[in-house]
């Protein structure tokens, strides 16, 4: 009959710390910078797509092109924008999460 060693009961499946730490691994900066730019990326390309589709389709009244230049610089500030934006949440959100640790265990993570 085996038995878990007394070092690992601390790290038994399913205790809050656990999952806290499981949380924390899979919530870093860096995935959700990269997942803001990823997203922004998208919605630049949509957006450029509409924009050639628009132009090919007669309007009464039509408007300027916008130049690639200025499509390009609007792109890279939309990124960064959203991989700003993506890392205060995970921000707020990591230490939502450090708050309920507290709460639940009464040390927090350390």
């Amino acid at each position: 009959m085996s038995t878990t060693p007394p070092l690992y009961d601390q790290l038994t499946v399913g205790t809050v710390r656990n999952r806290a730490l499981a949380w924390f691994a899979d919530h870093s900066y860096r995935r959700a910078a990269t997942q803001g730019g990823a997203c922004a990326v998208a919605i630049s390309v949509v957006v450029y797509l509409v924009q050639q589709l628009d132009e090919l389709m007669p309007g009464t009244a039509p408007e300027p092109a916008v130049p690639m230049r200025w499509f390009l610089v609007d792109s890279v500030v939309m990124v960064l924008l959203a991989a700003l934006v993506m890392c205060l949440a995970t921000a707020s959100a990591r230490g939502l999460m450090r708050l309920y640790v507290r709460t639940r265990t009464g040390r927090g993570l350390t």
